[in-house]
């Protein structure tokens, strides 16, 4: 949740001068790190501003990390913030990356539904 709060202060600005902020945003927006993570399912050309964190597995095979923590715009320009941190996993380093990519198409497909009528 942190991690969220902190993200969500950066993009609402006085945290960084303005031009840090953009500097910062634009280098998230261009990562090429993580394509399998929050970017994996969702539709091409989706701006994404993610800052990705992984550690390799221990001696026992657990990996205590694979992260991704973004800021994804909705095609209306609506923005989310997602952060998702798989930890302490047994699964191969792809399975703890698909985990984040369908977390994040999940938000997105929740985002992006079309309005659901209600019975009256």
């Amino acid at each position: 949740m942190s991690a969220v709060v902190l993200l969500r202060k950066f993009d609402a600005g006085g945290i960084l001068s303005d031009s840090s902020r953009q500097f910062l945003r634009d280098v998230m927006e261009h990562t090429t790190t993580g394509p399998n993570r929050i970017r994996g399912l969702l539709p091409t050309g989706t701006v994404v501003a993610n800052k990705t964190g992984t550690s390799g597995p221990d001696d026992a095979g657990i990996s205590a990390a694979t992260n991704d923590i973004g800021l994804v715009v909705l095609p209306d320009g609506r923005e989310f913030i997602l952060a998702v941190f798989v930890t302490e996993s047994f699964e191969e380093h792809e399975a703890n990356e698909r985990i984040i990519a369908d977390v994040a198409r999940a938000v997105w497909d929740y985002y992006t539904a079309p309005p659901q009528e209600h019975d009256h």
